[in-house]
């Protein structure tokens, strides 16, 4: 998943207006969005740009590339936020001696018990059972029953066709 922060047309004809939007590269130009970052006004007097400074630099740190009017525009109006600063990594701790150096255990691996397979279907339980071998089950059972009680279906009697001459 590429995620790209880019332009999303909206307002009339002959009437733009941008949204400043994180989305994923796949989306439609004017479709769907993660996130709204801020707008851009063409037609205003001079012309209106406005986007949150810091979600801008939380989403460029995640990895996400400004297409390129996006990139021109944050070039004019806020420099510092393409190139945000690195955040700062904490000092990882220098390994301290231990007290005691003792040698390491070694792992005892316990036996484990050669159990039938039909022991440990029966262990687990109805669980993990199959709708489909579920509803096969009833139709056996049903199907024996009226073989039990002697219903059966009233067979049809087969008539003779008419010869054509």
């Amino acid at each position: 998943m590429s995620v790209v922060i880019r332009m999303k047309r909206a307002g009339a004809k002959k009437r733009p207006f941008y949204r400043v939007v994180v989305a994923d590269s796949r989306f439609a130009r004017d479709g769907r969005y993660i996130e709204q970052l801020g707008y851009y006004d063409p037609l205003t007097d001079p012309a209106k740009f406005h986007v949150d400074a810091g979600k801008f630099e939380h989403w460029i740190r995640r990895g996400a590339k400004p297409s390129e009017s996006v990139e021109v525009m944050m070039a004019k109006h806020a420099p510092a936020a393409l190139r945000p600063t690195p955040l700062p990594v904490a000092p990882r701790p220098e390994a301290a001696p231990r007290p005691e150096a003792a040698p390491p255990k070694a792992k005892v691996k316990k036996a484990k018990k050669a159990a039938p397979k039909g022991a440990k279907k029966a262990a687990a339980g109805d669980t993990k059972t199959h709708k489909g071998s579920e509803k096969k089950a009833k139709t056996r059972a049903k199907a024996k029953a009226k073989k039990a009680s002697g219903h059966t279906k009233a067979q049809r009697t087969k008539k003779a066709k008419k010869s054509k001459k």
